[in-house]
C-alpha cells in the first residue's frame, strides 16, 4: 500500500537524513583540507622551494633571508665592541660564504688573581671561518694563550652566578674575535670548574 501524499515514510526520511550527513562530511573535508593547505603555505612560503623527501634542503631555503642592509644599532659599522668585519658591499652577495667549523680547545687549567689559591678550570670550543684561517691551529694556540692571560686577571667574585657566567663568555668571544681579526664568530664555554 503507497503512502498518502504529504506523509513521508521511514525510509525516505532516513535516506535524506543520509545524503545531508554525506553533504556535511564532504564541506567538512574540503573546508580542513583547504584551511591545511592555507595554514601550510603560509608557514613554510612557496611550495617550489620546499624540498622533497629524501632530497638536500637548499641553503638559500635552509637558511633565514637576511635584509639587503643591516640594521646599525647605535655601534658604528664595526659593530658590538668595535671590532669584527665592516658591512659588506652591494657586490659581496657573489662572494662565497663562510664556512664555519667548531673547535674544541684543551681544557685550560690557571689561578685567579684572587683569591690566591682560587683556580678555575675552562673546557671551551670556538666557532670559526674554515676559509679565512688556513692554519687554525696557530690561531688555536693564540686565542688559548690569551685566555688564560685573562682568566689570571679575573676575580672568584666575578665568576658568580649566570651574569658572572654571560660576562666571561662575551668577553672571551670579544677577545678572540679581536685576535682573529672578526675569523673566530663565538666562543662555546663547555665546562666551567672555579675553586
Amino acid at each position: 500500500m503507497a503512502a498518502p501524499p504529504g506523509i513521508t515514510t521511514a525510509a525516505e526520511t532516513h535516506s535524506s537524513s543520509s545524503g545531508q550527513l554525506a553533504l556535511a562530511l564532504i564541506v567538512a573535508t574540503v573546508l580542513g583540507a583547504g584551511g591545511g593547505g592555507f595554514l601550510g603555505f603560509t608557514l613554510t612560503g612557496d611550495p617550489s622551494t620546499a624540498a622533497k623527501p629524501g632530497e638536500p634542503v637548499p641553503a638559500e631555503s635552509a637558511a633565514p633571508k637576511k635584509s639587503a642592509e643591516p640594521a646599525d644599532k647605535g655601534h658604528g659599522a664595526q659593530g658590538h665592541g668595535g671590532h669584527g668585519a665592516a658591512a659588506p658591499a652591494e657586490g659581496a652577495k657573489d662572494a662565497p660564504q663562510a664556512k664555519m667549523k667548531l673547535k674544541e680547545l684543551t681544557p685550560i687549567v690557571t689561578n685567579l688573581a684572587s683569591p690566591e689559591t682560587g683556580w678555575v678550570r675552562l673546557q671551551a670550543s670556538i666557532v670559526y671561518d674554515s676559509q679565512a684561517v688556513p692554519q687554525p691551529d696557530i690561531l688555536i694556540s693564540q686565542v688559548t694563550a690569551d685566555i688564560v692571560a685573562f682568566l689570571r686577571t679575573m676575580t672568584l667574585a666575578s665568576l658568580e652566578g649566570s651574569d658572572g657566567l654571560r660576562r666571561l663568555h662575551e668577553d672571551l668571544t670579544d677577545r678572540a674575535a679581536t685576535r682573529s681579526e672578526g675569523h673566530i664568530q663565538e666562543v662555546i664555554i663547555q665546562a666551567l670548574v672555579v675553586q
